[in-house]
């Protein structure tokens, strides 16, 4: 059996009607999927670069950086606005927490392989044995990366220039 994605078929007036959106034009035909908290909300694997990414972002924007260790620290700071939050892979993933980030400000995903992880764990934490981390990085994404996508709004390309994701978030910020 072939499952399909569409499966309904509908009458419409004008069957070449079409609307496009210019860079930063926002929708007005339908709410935000996010709160406008304020909040920006990073996660990813450890080594995508989301305390980096976050220390410019508090640069630029004036916003103050939080990050949180617990389950009942995220959730507190979820009731804040106006903050950057870094969340480690571990409170994503936690019961608490995990139903509330995707609405708790705009949610960027810092993605990046399982080889570029490592590389950045292993200079990082002085780590010889590299092929063990990235078995041990590769499985981690491979659990995480269905919770990430079940929470985020934005994916930002952590093996990209640390300046260019900046910019990339600024945009999205403001939108």
């Amino acid at each position: 059996m072939t499952k399909h994605l569409i499966n309904e078929y509908y009458e419409v007036d004008d069957a070449d009607a079409s609307k496009s959106f210019a860079k930063g034009e926002k929708r007005t035909d339908y709410a935000d999927a996010w709160k406008d908290t304020g909040n920006a909300i990073l996660i990813g694997l450890k080594g995508s670069g989301k305390v980096a990414l976050a220390e410019l972002l508090a640069e630029r924007t004036g916003m103050p950086i939080v990050t949180p260790t617990t389950s009942d620290e995220a959730v507190k700071t979820f009731g804040v606005e106006g903050q950057i939050v870094v969340l480690g892979d571990e409170l994503v993933e936690d019961s608490l927490v995990q139903p509330l980030v995707h609405g708790a400000g705009k949610v960027f995903y810092l993605m990046a392989d399982s080889n570029t992880l490592s590389d950045r764990v292993a200079g990082l934490e002085g780590i010889d044995d590299r092929e063990t981390l990235w078995r041990e990085m590769s499985a981690r994404l491979a659990t995480m990366e269905p919770i990430f996508y079940s929470t985020l709004h934005f994916i930002l390309q952590a093996a990209q220039p640390l300046d260019d994701m900046v910019e990339d978030t600024l945009e999205k910020i403001a939108f």
